[in-house]
């Protein structure tokens, strides 16, 4: 055989050999990021395109939907705390498991940047996964987050629909679930809570918060912004590093 041949033999295993270190890095980092609590690969192409589809079928804003005591028309979010800024906004879905994962790692933490006045912190319940999952339940539990919202308790209960979410994505919130999370929750007028929840009273405004998230470009969620500017956290190894990188976000900007 001759020179030629023998080292073109060794460059394509040469090859072939760097392919797989690639594949071995990209499939460690995918699953190192499921782990994370994170938006998986496959799940930021899924949650993209279900986004798009959802919203192209939506209306416009509808600038009479019932919105929630203290938020802003049409289709602002929820505001939690006593800070000015810089503006926190985290874009999240209750159905979507990312969303949990880094609630029950930081969920504490994030909120006391509102309470501490560190940031103004504004949360924003998306509801793009019902196009994907075949269900409502993300349209019911904003809803009714904002029907919590009605009465001081956003907080407890968005906490409570994390805490409560069905391992098996997909399998939803009834409104009688819905309710009993605000009971838990400590909502003191359970009878204007339930109904508030049983006529969907804030659909208008879902509607609405999910076509702010298109005009922000948000495609995947959790997702959070500092004064507009979306934090990547794709690099991250651990919670600590999401915590620090947060952290600096709201540094550079205040």
């Amino acid at each position: 055989m001759s020179q030629t041949g023998r080292e073109s033999k060794r460059d394509v295993r040469e090859r072939q050999a760097q392919e797989r270190a690639q594949q071995a890095a990209t499939q460690q980092r995918k699953e190192r990021m499921i782990r994370l609590g994170l938006i998986g690969l496959v799940f930021l192409v899924v949650a993209g395109v279900g986004l798009g589809v959802y919203l192209s079928n939506r209306p416009k804003a509808d600038t009479a939907a019932s919105v929630p005591k203290g938020v802003t028309p049409p289709g602002g979010g929820v505001v939690v705390g006593t800070g000015t800024k810089p503006l926190l906004d985290v874009w999240e879905d209750f159905q979507c498991p990312a969303c949990k994962a880094l609630e029950d790692a930081l969920g504490s933490y994030i909120e006391s940047l509102g309470t501490s006045g560190k940031v103004k912190l504004v949360y924003h319940p998306l509801s793009f996964l019902d196009q994907n999952l075949n269900n409502d339940s993300s349209l019911r539990a904003a809803n009714a987050s904002g029907c919590a919202q009605d009465q001081g308790k956003f907080r407890p209960f968005h906490d409570q629909v994390y805490k409560n979410q069905p391992a098996k994505e997909g399998t939803g919130y009834t409104d009688a679930q819905l309710i009993e999370f605000g009971k838990a929750a400590g909502v003191p007028d359970m009878t204007t809570f339930t109904q508030c929840v049983n006529s969907h009273t804030h659909y208008g405004w879902v509607n609405n918060v999910q076509l702010s998230g298109n005009a922000a470009q948000i495609t995947s969620t959790p997702t959070f912004t500092i004064d507009g500017k979306k934090i990547d956290f794709s690099t991250a190894k651990s919670y600590d590093e999401i915590k620090t990188m947060l952290d600096q976000a709201i540094a550079a900007a205040s």
